[in-house]
């Protein structure tokens, strides 16, 4: 049993079961709801390159995954709940939540779709469709829409973060059969692949018998290891660009960055908030608001579990180039290199910094996507302690990590320009 170091934050309980399920649950008492996670452990970098996009179907798929006689949605609306679910590069969580007494159902909703693989060809052809769909509108629809498809392409020359979640193509999309989707559920969709999280106001030994009950007989398979390349460091600029009619110039700047666990995340991720989080941010106050450069300016990072990227983005005001948005960036990361932070900034930032944590941590089904996804990094007790991971950094560190990760010459750009 972990004892919680926050008060905002439930102690769990983690365990796991013969087949390899790990389970946490996290009891609170001050709610009447329950909310019921599952982490798979695939994303889209577990894909092979001549079918991508396989892993962000399946998400859509696993909705249909219940048996013809089953409807997953009106079942759970019905008693109160709602559902919903997402795909990264890396992972691949489902979430519901309804009121507590509820919570053997939302089990043995989840429970169902991992005992066998139950899709439709009528269903498989539907839930293509929707995909291929939603890449068009998207990716394709958008002037600015494929920049993650040309810009991971750049960044990434080996590591399947290459290409994006979506998948590299419509007709790479249109070429996946059902016989691939049911080779990819029975390859990673199993217990021994799977994070469980409940999260709410239930019994612990209720709660741990409901758990075995419904997920306790389900068959696992071998999870073979998994060999990810390793992307080569960057000692060059690259450069791509779009000539196309865009309602405005803009240009998409990456450039590699630590992965989730490694130390020099915090200081990154705190770095591209006082860069761009806010109106008084360096970008934002400098390009937007008194040089009226560029119309829009974000700095953000990907959180990738293998090292990811750092991501400028900009679009330019009319009668201004981006050549001047390019020289005024470079002055300010030259100023983060080299500037003593004020204290008034540090402080404000900071602040800025455990607000945004507390309001990550509200409600039932925060906690247990955090909880999940914590145990996927290897370490739930982060969900405690990465406010202070946040609060131990100096100002020297910030400094640091932008000499470090902001250089020139191992910068990817990424230019939109109008015909």
């Amino acid at each position: 049993m972990n004892t919680s170091t926050s008060p905002l934050i439930p102690p769990f309980e983690r365990y796991q079961l013969d087949n390899g399920l790990t389970v946490l649950l996290q009891k609170d008492a001050t709610t009447k709801m329950a909310a019921v996670c599952v982490l798979y452990k695939v994303g889209s970098r577990d894909e092979t390159p001549d079918k991508t996009g396989i892993a962000h179907l399946f998400e859509h798929l696993m909705f249909s995954n219940c048996g013809p006689e089953i409807d997953f949605d009106s079942i759970l609306q019905n008693a109160g709940g709602e559902c919903n679910a997402f795909t990264t590069t890396d992972t691949t969580q489902y979430y519901s939540i309804a009121p507590a007494q509820q919570l053997e159902l939302l089990l043995a909703l989840e429970a169902n779709r991992i005992s066998g693989f139950h899709v439709s060809p009528k269903d498989f052809k539907t839930q293509q469709r929707v995909v291929i769909e939603e890449f068009s509108e998207i990716y394709l629809n958008n002037p600015y829409g494929d920049f993650t498809h040309h810009l991971m392409s750049l960044a990434y020359k080996v590591h399947p973060y290459r290409w994006p979640v979506i998948g590299f193509s419509r007709d790479q999309l249109k070429e996946l059969s059902i016989k691939d989707a049911e080779h990819f559920y029975h390859t990673y969709y199993n217990p021994a692949n799977a994070i469980l999280v409940i999260n709410g106001n239930f019994d612990n030994e209720q709660t741990k018998a409901l758990v075995e009950k419904y997920f306790g007989k389900i068959k696992s398979s071998i999870c073979n290891a998994r060999y990810y390349p390793k992307e080569a460091e960057m000692n060059e600029r690259r450069i791509k660009t779009i000539t196309r009619e865009v309602p405005e110039e803009g240009f998409y700047y990456a450039f590699h960055s630590s992965g989730r666990i490694d130390p020099d995340f915090y200081a990154i991720d705190f770095m591209t908030d006082m860069l761009s989080e806010g109106k008084s941010s360096m970008l934002y106050s400098r390009l937007k608001k008194e040089k009226m450069i560029c119309s829009t300016i974000d700095c953000y990072i990907t959180a990738t579990t293998d090292p990811g990227l750092i991501i400028v983005e900009a679009k330019m005001n009319h009668g201004h180039s981006i050549e001047e948005a390019d020289q005024e960036f470079w002055n300010i990361i030259d100023e983060l290199q080299n500037k003593s932070i004020e204290d008034h900034s540090w402080e404000k930032y900071m602040n800025k910094n455990e607000t945004a944590y507390l309001f990550s941590q509200l409600g039932v089904v925060n906690q247990a996507l955090n909880l999940s996804y914590a145990e996927w990094l290897g370490n739930p007790n982060l969900v405690y302690t990465e406010l202070e991971n946040y609060k131990k950094l100096k100002k020297e560190q910030i400094q640091d990590a932008a000499k470090k990760y902001f250089q020139k010459e191992k910068c990817c750009r990424l230019i939109y320009k109008n015909e």
